[in-house]
């Protein structure tokens, strides 16, 4: 099984979560999220660990933190062990409380965390049974949930200790006073007005890295490209590597394969047809881990997205009528499949692999 990658550095920004395990709820009352909130505020101030929002729920939590000191997983270990352990002492309990391990997404801070921080303290209300609720009704519940960070955002009155909120409210372009406070809670419960789906976690890569190709090609490269992997580790660091660099070594195959210029690949009115359909392919189905269909096709010349299913059809009625055709597309797919290179299907996608 693939496990995730654990990547530290100082100043590294973090989104984490954790859920109970079987789903199971990991408070049963308010004395247990007080003592959480207790053990995280310890746990931080120990690690030198920069806390920047939170929100408890019933059978899981989220953090937006800063590790000052490449320590993540030293911090979580401490926490989430000891509040196990108090947990099980209080409910007379033995065994795991939460499903596995913690999960942590690396963030580019350049971009996202505000973002993120109104994603966090949203989540009260981005539960089923508030799904239909009217606007009003959904900015109430989160005025009043008591377990986010989010009144010490707005209320001076409201502020922990352990939470740095300087930082988030810079994001938005003010300062940390008044009216700084209250165009955040603008901020945040506009995203209910809005609905919003929290796009922006079609970015993550690697289901890792939260930025930009270049943040992610930043993090392989500098933390990855000579670390000695786990070999469960393998799947993520392949899928860490950008959809850009995969482009252009599927340009480079197929140009010596087919003989022509890399540049024509890319050309939307190519002279070089088939190439260029080979190319879309496997474009297609071997960068679609790493980025979505509208993105390839803006590196392949503003090629839309039903463009692509056009082209596979004329390429698989191509190839029933060429076998030396067929032939080569294949020997092309093995490069970076680790299926059977006849597969076809329109939901194929390729696991990425260096050519040797």
């Amino acid at each position: 099984m693939a496990r995730p990658l654990r990547i530290e550095y100082p100043g590294a920004w973090y989104h984490v979560t954790c859920r109970g395990n079987e789903r199971k709820a990991i408070f049963s009352d308010d004395l247990d999220r007080k003592k959480f909130l207790e053990i995280l505020a310890e746990s931080a101030e120990f690690y030198d660990i920069e806390i920047h929002a939170y929100v408890l729920m019933d059978n899981h939590f989220h953090l937006l933190l800063m590790s000052r000191q490449a320590n993540l997983k030293d911090f979580m270990q401490r926490f989430n062990t000891t509040y196990t352990v108090n947990y099980n002492r209080r409910h007379r309990r033995n065994g795991h409380l939460y499903h596995g391990r913690y999960k942590a997404i690396v963030v580019d801070s350049d971009s996202y965390p505000l973002e993120l921080s109104r994603y966090v303290h949203l989540n009260p209300v981005r539960i089923k049974k508030y799904s239909q609720f009217e606007v009003k009704k959904k900015a109430k519940i989160i005025r009043s949930y008591p377990w986010s960070s989010y009144h010490g955002y707005v209320n001076l009155k409201r502020r922990q200790p352990f939470v740095v909120y300087e930082k988030i409210l810079e994001m938005t372009g003010q300062v940390d006073d008044r009216k700084g406070r209250r165009e955040y809670a603008q901020f945040v419960l506009g995203g209910i007005v809005k609905d919003m789906n929290f796009t922006f976690w079609q970015d993550v890569k690697g289901q890792v890295v939260l930025g930009s190709d270049a943040f992610a090609d930043w993090i392989h490269e500098r933390f990855l490209s000579r670390k000695k992997v786990d070999k469960r580790e393998l799947t993520r660091v392949r899928d860490l590597e950008t959809g850009s660099e995969t482009i252009e070594e599927i340009a480079r195959h197929v140009s010596l394969e087919f003989g022509v210029p890399p540049e024509q690949l890319y050309q939307r009115y190519s002279p070089s047809r088939v190439a260029r359909s080979v190319f879309m392919e496997l474009c297609s189905r071997c960068v679609a881990r790493r980025m979505s269909l509208a993105q390839i096709g803006r590196r392949l010349g503003d090629v839309s997205v039903a463009a692509f299913g056009q082209n596979r059809k004329r390429l698989l009625s191509r190839m029933g009528n060429d076998s030396d055709l067929k032939r080569r597309f294949q020997e092309l797919t093995q490069i970076w499949s680790h299926t059977t290179p006849s597969r076809l299907a329109l939901d194929a996608h390729c696991s990425p692999k260096k050519p040797q």
